[in-house]
């Protein structure tokens, strides 16, 4: 996969952002590469970018699968084609990323992976907002968050270094937390 990203850091300085699509993965990315000083990738966007097709397009053209693919293929370039002389990111990724082992693999070996764990009420109403969610366009759209997360929730528990539970935080507070935790991860 071809890929305009910043060059990265060695495996495992980075910090990535896992849960459910409207958990705030890229509303946090980037506030906390902010203040991290560190760069922001944001999966989907760069994904969108080198396909030239929003995500809602390859999912319906090419499929759900084939997007995990694109994933994979993404996670994989980071992490072992990307120079390690370079700087540290904060990486938001798709919800549905940790449905792979091989991702959920190369997530760990990334760097210290966040899960934004919010609930279902939550989800929805902050989905319900936006039309580019593919796996929403339903008629029940609460149904489709609440099988998700029943599904997922084991793997970003498994995957995921630290937890927060963020429905109820303002994005300071669950910055302030990843700050810490990275501290702690990383030794510094």
């Amino acid at each position: 996969m071809l890929l305009d990203a910043p060059q990265l850091a060695p495996a495992n300085q980075h910090i990535i952002l896992i849960g459910l699509m409207g958990c705030g993965k890229t509303t946090v990315g980037r506030e906390l590469s902010k203040v991290s000083g560190r760069s922001f990738l944001d999966m989907d966007a760069i994904i969108e970018e080198q396909i030239g097709k929003p995500i809602s397009e390859i999912f319906a053209e090419e499929g759900e699968a084939h997007f995990r693919s694109l994933e994979t293929a993404l996670l994989r370039y980071l992490l072992e084609e990307c120079p390690t002389s370079a700087e540290s990111c904060v990486i938001s990724t798709g919800g549905g990323v940790v449905m792979r082992e091989e991702n959920r693999k190369l997530l760990r070996t990334l760097g210290m992976v966040v899960w934004l764990d919010v609930d279902v009420e939550t989800l929805d109403l902050r989905t319900r907002r936006s039309g580019n969610r593919p796996l929403l366009l339903t008629e029940s759209p609460r149904d489709v968050l609440q099988k998700l997360y029943d599904l997922r929730c084991p793997m970003y528990y498994k995957t995921s270094d630290v937890v927060i539970r963020s429905a109820e935080m303002d994005v300071t507070d669950v910055l302030l937390i990843c700050r810490r935790a990275a501290a702690t991860y990383f030794g510094n």
